[in-house]
């Protein structure tokens, strides 16, 4: 197989799923376990919520730019919520403040990076510096209970036997798809990670662009941190620890490229799928928890790897000069 042919095979979000298929017929016949009902819908479940804040990701690395707060946005915005329901906020209300935090968090970034023209790596990981500090100082390091009657239905309630988070999942992966490849904002968006100077030539408010594709990153962030604060009724300070990592990893390898220029949303979804599914495969083998970081960072680096691979960075050309 020729270079050519390979970069076609790894841009493909049909090869990501390919992968996922094949990864789940080989898992289910070395553990029958892995193919039964309940563990596909924990294995769904535990994916709704970073699959979600990959969609988000998607946006960004589209772009060109990269947020490394999205964890600490999630576990910033889970504890102030858990702290107003201890103060007798109604759900509707946390709910509406928990997003409107994603929106000004997301409008942080976006304002970092486009206006101020900080390097995204720089000003989002000052964000989650910022977020994790304002975090254990809020909680000392210990959970906060959570309380509300009716709260616990986003992350453990069931509608036809299928736990809601998934539904919310299958909304967001719906409303991130329209987004991206049906409205104008994400053609906007492709534009700037192909060519931010061209897109700006060609009348795209370059600025405006980039700020709404970090706001939906702080939105994704914002639905992820009521799911898992009303699946586990709590907020702790590591309740979203490293899961920026576990979105990056899941929109590299779902085909979008870390230049940005181009977004799958289905191949991040499979992505996400494939890091859980060797999770999951992980924990049924009863796979020691402290490699499972280890197998996390080989997959990212296989991720940068079949990034490199798509951009034809890896020549013989290149490595001459």
């Amino acid at each position: 197989m020729n270079k050519d042919k390979l970069k076609k095979l790894l841009s493909s979000e049909m090869s990501i799923i390919l992968v996922l298929v094949l990864l789940c017929i080989v898992i289910s016949v070395i553990t029958p376990t892995f193919a039964t009902t309940r563990n596909i819908m924990s294995l769904l479940l535990r994916t709704s919520s970073t699959g979600i804040l990959a969609i988000g990701m998607t946006f960004v690395i589209a772009t060109g730019g990269i947020d490394l707060s999205v964890g600490g946005q999630l576990t910033l915005m889970a504890v102030i919520g858990a702290t107003f329901f201890e103060k007798g906020w109604s759900v509707p209300a946390v709910i509406l403040m928990i997003y409107v935090l994603g929106l000004l968090f997301g409008l942080f970034n976006g304002l970092g990076a486009s206006v101020l023209k900080f390097p995204p790596f720089m000003v989002t990981l000052a964000l989650q510096m910022i977020t994790y500090g304002v975090v254990l100082y809020m909680t000392e390091g210990r959970s906060i209970l959570i309380k509300a009657e009716g709260f616990e239905f986003f992350g453990l309630g069931k509608i036809g036997g299928i736990p809601v988070p998934v539904y919310i999942f299958a909304a967001v992966i719906v409303i991130g798809t329209l987004l991206l490849k049906k409205f104008t904002i994400g053609r906007k968006i492709l534009a700037i990670g192909s060519n931010a100077k061209g897109a700006w030539y060609s009348g795209i408010n370059v600025t405006m662009t980039t700020i709404a594709a970090y706001i939906i990153a702080g939105l994704t962030a914002s639905t992820a941190a009521v799911i898992l604060s009303s699946k586990l009724m709590s907020a702790a300070s590591t309740l979203g620890e490293g899961m920026e990592l576990d979105a990056i990893a899941a929109v590299v390898i779902g085909g979008t490229s870390l230049a940005g220029g181009n977004g799958y949303i289905v191949g991040t979804i499979a992505g996400s799928l494939i890091i859980e599914v060797i999770s999951n495969w992980m924990t049924l083998q009863s796979v020691n928890p402290f490699l499972r970081n280890v197998v996390k960072g080989a997959i990212i680096l296989l991720a940068l790897l079949i990034d490199n691979i798509r951009r034809g960075k890896l020549t013989k050309n290149e490595f001459a000069a």
